[in-house]
Parts: structure tokens; C-alpha cells; sequence
């Protein structure tokens, strides 16, 4: 017979570990998932942008932005869209309900948005059109991406 010390702090923590993740179980609304919506999947999510334009320290409406899917190995246009007063645009980009867990592109057309505003940019720019990739993993989630950009450079993360 093994000799095996029981140490009661050990079992404490692990019952309330354990009362603690059944308990949030049978909090969850039914149907919640914990692992996360399926590639392909159509979750309860949304995807929005904030566009901050860093060039004239303000956000301002008329930056062309193509939305794009990648579905068998290429990016396929979902829409394009135009940044409204405030960098945002009118409505979300893909609607709570209706977004898909998968690879996504955000093509921001900015040698057309400072030529508008007459930037007076160097021929060549040295940015024209700037790719945003980035991945939607669990479609039931909420994704908003600020985008800080220039006619130099430009950042992006996930928001919330």
C-alpha cells in the first residue's frame, strides 16, 4: 500500500475549482459554446473599424475600405465601404449575427483619401493601399479593429 499524504489546502482548492466551473456551467445561457464557433461557423459576433487618421489628428469621413473574405486560398470581396464623420463607419462592417470565423482583409485606400484632401503627397506615396489581415477565431465574439494610419505608417490591434 503507497503511503500518500492528503493535504486538506490541496483538496480545498481543487473543490472550489471544481464547484466554481460547474457553477458557471449552469450560470451559462443554454447553448452558450466555451470552446468557440467553428471555422466557417456563422456565430452571434459583429466586425467594426475605427479609422484615426494621425496625418491631420482627426478622424474624417471618405477613406475607401474593401472588406474581404479568404474562402479557397484567395480573398474575396464581402463589400466596400466609406468612412463616415468620425472615422467609423455608418453600419457595423459585418452585422451581429452574421459574422463567420475565418481570415479577413481590410484594404484601406489611402493614396485616394489624401489626395482628396490635398495632402500634397510625393508621386509615388509612399503608402497607396495598405492590406489588414487578421483572423476571426470564435464568431460569437464582438471584433472591432482601430487602425491609426498616415501617409507614412499605420497600426492596427484588436479593440474592444
Amino acid at each position: 500500500m503507497t503511503d500518500t499524504k492528503f493535504d486538506r489546502r490541496d483538496f480545498l482548492v481543487g473543490g472550489v475549482a471544481a464547484g466554481m466551473a460547474v457553477g458557471a456551467l449552469a450560470a451559462a445561457p443554454e447553448g452558450t459554446s466555451f470552446i468557440g464557433t467553428a471555422h466557417g461557423a456563422m456565430g452571434k459576433g459583429r466586425l467594426t473599424l475605427h479609422a484615426i487618421d494621425t496625418f491631420y489628428g482627426q478622424t474624417k469621413a471618405g477613406l475607401k475600405i474593401d472588406l474581404s473574405r479568404m474562402e479557397g486560398g484567395e480573398y474575396k470581396l464581402l463589400k466596400s465601404v466609406e468612412t463616415v464623420e468620425r472615422g467609423r463607419t455608418k453600419d457595423p462592417l459585418i452585422a451581429e449575427g452574421e459574422l463567420v470565423a475565418g481570415r479577413y482583409e481590410l484594404l484601406m485606400h489611402l493614396e485616394e483619401y489624401f489626395n482628396a484632401n490635398n495632402a500634397g503627397m510625393p508621386t509615388p506615396p509612399f503608402l497607396a493601399d495598405v492590406h489588414i489581415r487578421f483572423g476571426v477565431y470564435n464568431a460569437d465574439q464582438k471584433f472591432h479593429v482601430p487602425i491609426l494610419f498616415s501617409p507614412w505608417s499605420y497600426s492596427y490591434y484588436r479593440g474592444s
